[in-house]
């Protein structure tokens, strides 16, 4: 059994204000209340600050901020540099070239045959893009018509 003091009985009083079970019997609490006017206080003054916490409402922003943003984001996109792939492959080209055959030729030729292979790959999937098997995105069955 709980030890009757005001620590408990404000606990078990909380307890039963926010309908939760509490440790003591609601006679217990309210024969404690009765003689103790500190608690009887305390309780007073913390279902007041409950009712006023309960009275409080969420603020709910009514305005629809995304066509705004979206408006917004869409004048930055539209206002940044495009990126330049000319200069990339002007400078980019050359310097990867020489550099595989800076490593053709400082290596023994069994490298050579590892190398070609590799080289052929790329090129091929560099030629064929990001779709190198032609795959059509679109599924559908036979006879089907698609919308």
């Amino acid at each position: 059994m709980t030890e009757i003091n005001c620590e408990s009985v404000r606990i078990a009083a909380m307890a039963l204000a926010d309908n939760e079970e509490s440790p003591l019997g609601t006679e217990e609490i309210e024969t404690h209340l009765r003689n103790c006017e500190g608690c009887r206080a305390e309780i007073v003054s913390l279902g007041l600050i409950n009712e006023l916490l309960s009275s409080q409402k969420r603020l709910e922003a009514e305005a629809n901020l995304w066509p705004a943003l979206s408006a917004r984001l869409d004048i930055r996109q539209s206002s940044a540099p495009p990126f330049r792939w000319r200069v990339l492959l002007f400078f980019g080209i050359p310097l990867f070239g020489y550099k595989i055959l800076l490593l053709v030729l400082q290596t023994a030729p069994s490298l050579w045959s590892k190398l070609v292979p590799i080289v052929l790959v790329i090129a091929v999937f560099g030629y064929l893009k990001t779709n190198p098997f032609k795959i059509n995105c679109e599924l559908t069955l036979r006879g089907e018509l698609s919308s």
